[in-house]
């Protein structure tokens, strides 16, 4: 695996995101590109399997002991297809998702994507916002989602490390929503980004620790300088004439 930083402060970065993004019509024609239509479909179908593992489970009335294999493939059944085809990781701000100018994740990612997608790019947005939609499902069934979203969490967690470790481009979009900078220190308030950054640093260590995350509304810095130091700066010109060149080779 190849490990990125894009710098969206860059002037060569912003010059070609803001030709690219107003040849194709500006906002009017800015294509929700990172949501699947075929997740969306199945959200109450996975929402009812994932509700009958959890009754099947439930001991006592009051444990709720979740089999982490069926929960995983319950959840991923839908998205198996276009995650078989992803090529790179793109680790990101959750302000700079919801950016629908020229700096917004979503004209970045179809900045890098060709016309015939063959080098999908996945943004970890699709896996929160997908959950959140599940257990919003979940939930509207009277059951207590508190006793199961940590744990579901966590097990979104690992299958994130191991989308990860799949992908052969791992980039992460520094904006001044995703990095402050303070003193010489480069800090993030998310503890997603801290955690795909040390996952993605530490990928080749046989050792690596596999810590539990924090959730995002705990508001502690951490400190990113040694991940993002060890990743090469690479321009979104480049990075795209390199995986698109790659994906040639490849097929």
């Amino acid at each position: 695996m190849e490990a990125f930083v894009v710098d969206l402060d860059k002037r060569e970065n912003r010059e070609v995101l803001c030709k690219f993004h107003f040849d194709r019509g500006g906002k009017s024609k800015l294509e929700y590109a990172y949501y699947d239509k075929q997740a969306v479909s199945n959200i109450h179908e996975v929402a009812n399997k994932i509700k009958t593992l959890i009754q099947k489970s439930l001991k006592n009335n009051e444990y709720t002991l979740l089999n982490r294999n069926e929960i995983k493939e319950a959840f991923f059944n839908p998205l198996q297809e276009r995650l078989n085809k992803t090529k790179v990781f793109l680790s990101h701000s959750y302000i700079d998702m919801k950016n629908n100018d020229f700096l917004g994740v979503k004209n970045i990612k179809s900045f890098l994507e060709p016309s015939d997608r063959s080098n999908l790019i996945f943004i970890d947005s699709l896996f929160w916002d997908y959950k959140n939609d599940i257990l919003k499902e979940i939930k509207n069934h009277h059951i207590d989602i508190s006793k199961i979203e940590d744990a579901f969490t966590l097990i979104l967690r690992e299958s994130l490390q191991d989308m990860i470790e799949k992908c052969p481009y791992f980039v992460f979009l520094q904006s001044k929503n995703s990095v402050s900078n303070q003193g010489l220190s480069r800090i993030t308030y998310s503890a997603w980004i801290y955690e795909e950054l040390k996952i993605a640093h530490s990928i080749s260590t046989i050792n690596e620790s596999r810590p539990i995350p924090m959730m995002e509304s705990m508001q502690v810095s951490h400190d990113i300088s040694l991940f993002l130091e060890s990743f090469e700066t690479i321009t979104l010109s480049e990075l795209s004439q390199q995986i698109n060149s790659r994906n040639k080779h490849v097929f």
